[in-house]
């Protein structure tokens, strides 16, 4: 099917628009619920999306991307009235953030690199990891240590031997 400008419609169902956006179709039935995707229809019973429906999922998956909550999103995209200075305030923390969490990678990259350089034996006979330790636990002690940004990266697993 196509539009009046010979380009070709967009109709999918939910269960081909889950496929394609690698999401449970449960997904997009509660993002229709919270009032963040919108279905042009229905077809045999199952919702229908075109075009505007991608566009909106588009938009939730950049905003979840950047970390936002489906209550934000649904702040940002459902409220008409939100100025661009309103959703810059927003992003703005956002990227104060994300400032934070690249300071605080930044600094774990730094020390597992010189790990990966360290000449010693066992860890625990690396004075610069021992000192690092030493730094740490005097914070905590003092009450200065602040961690409020877990790295979320992939549990490490052993190289499985065969």
């Amino acid at each position: 099917m196509s539009d009046p400008d010979g380009n070709e419609e967009i109709r999918l169902d939910i269960g081909e628009l889950a496929e394609l956006a690698r999401v449970q179709p449960s997904a997009l039935r509660y993002y229709e619920r919270e009032g963040l995707l919108t279905p042009v229809g229905r077809s045999g019973g199952r919702r229908v999306f075109d075009e505007q429906g991608l566009l909106q999922l588009a938009a939730i998956d950049f905003w979840q991307e950047a970390g936002f909550s489906i209550k934000e999103m649904a702040q940002l995209i459902n409220n008409s009235s939100a100025s661009m200075d309103e959703t810059k305030k927003v992003a703005s923390a956002r990227v104060a953030e994300l400032d934070q969490l690249i300071e605080q990678a930044t600094h774990v990259k730094t020390f597992l690199s010189h790990i990966l350089r360290c000449v010693h034996d066992r860890v625990s006979d690396c004075p610069d990891y021992r000192e690092h330790l030493r730094e740490r636990a005097d914070e905590i002690l003092s009450g200065r240590y602040r961690r409020d940004y877990h790295l979320r990266l992939q549990p490490f697993r052993r190289a499985s031997g065969g």
